[in-house]
Formats: C-alpha cells, structure tokens, sequence
C-alpha cells in the first residue's frame, strides 16, 4: 500500500498479486476507471469526461468504449481496489503514454470542478505513480479546474 494511506481501498483484495493486464488501451482504461471509481464526487461530469475519453482519445481508436469499459470494471473488481488495479495496470503502458493519461486522469477526477481533500491524496498520489513533475502537475490542475468549472 502507498504510503498515502488507503483512501483507494474500496473492499477487500482478492490476492491480486497475479493481476496483469498486457494490453496498453485495457490498462488505460482501468486506469481511468480506477480514477473515477476513487472520485468521492460521483456525477454526470466525470462520467461524461470518462466515455468522452474513451471515444476520443487515440489510445482507444480501434477498441469499443463498451468493452473497454466492461473489461475495465472486470479488472477493478478482481483487483478490489482503485489502487492495486493502478498498480497492475502501470507495466502496460509506455513511457511516452505516462503523462497524456495523467492529464486524463485529471480530468476525470476534476470534472466536477471541485478539488476535495480525498481528490487532493488522489492527485498526490498519481503525481508519484505517474512519475510527474509537480511543478507539471500543479499547473495542468490550475488549468483543468478553471475549465472544469464552466
């Protein structure tokens, strides 16, 4: 567990050591629903931005967001956790890839326009796992709650 505590855990994990996920769209995917499953806002906004994603990004040109998503909630639940399945999902995605899907995590997680102080341990949190500049990522949050908030 990170040392942010557990503010991802959601149930009981599965032994989930044996948890992979090779293909980089499907570990994007559950990387994404992991972030909005940990979002303690649960509206329309970040659902909205999370299918979004998944139609529009080039990540995902060639997979359908339906199975995108049912695959992805089928990893979450057999992870158990928002951050073990960030965990499994990592070694599938390549570097040049780290820092797009941050900001979409981002946007997921912000679509709300609100920063709550679990949202706050979550950002922190992607910051290190994504291994993100925090001057990087303190700028891309100014920007996406200014525009989330419209």
């Amino acid at each position: 567990m990170s040392k942010i505590g557990s503010f991802f855990q959601t149930k009981e994990n599965k032994g989930t050591d044996a948890l992979t996920i090779e293909n980089e769209a499907e570990a994007c995917a559950a990387v994404l629903m992991a972030c909005r499953r940990a979002d303690e806002i649960d509206g329309g906004g970040g659902n909205a931005v999370f299918m979004a994603t998944l139609q529009n990004r080039n990540i995902f040109i060639g997979s359908d967001p339906a199975e995108l998503i049912e695959k992805a909630a089928q990893y979450f639940e057999q992870a158990g956790s928002s951050e073990t399945l960030i965990n499994a999902a990592m070694p599938a995605i390549r570097q040049q890839t780290r820092l797009p899907l941050f900001y979409q995590c981002l946007d997921v997680i912000l679509a709300d326009g609100v920063v709550t102080p679990k949202e706050d341990k979550i950002f922190k949190y992607l910051i290190g796992k994504f291994k993100v500049n925090k001057d990087l990522a303190f700028q891309a949050l100014e920007v996406l709650l200014v525009k989330n908030q419209l």
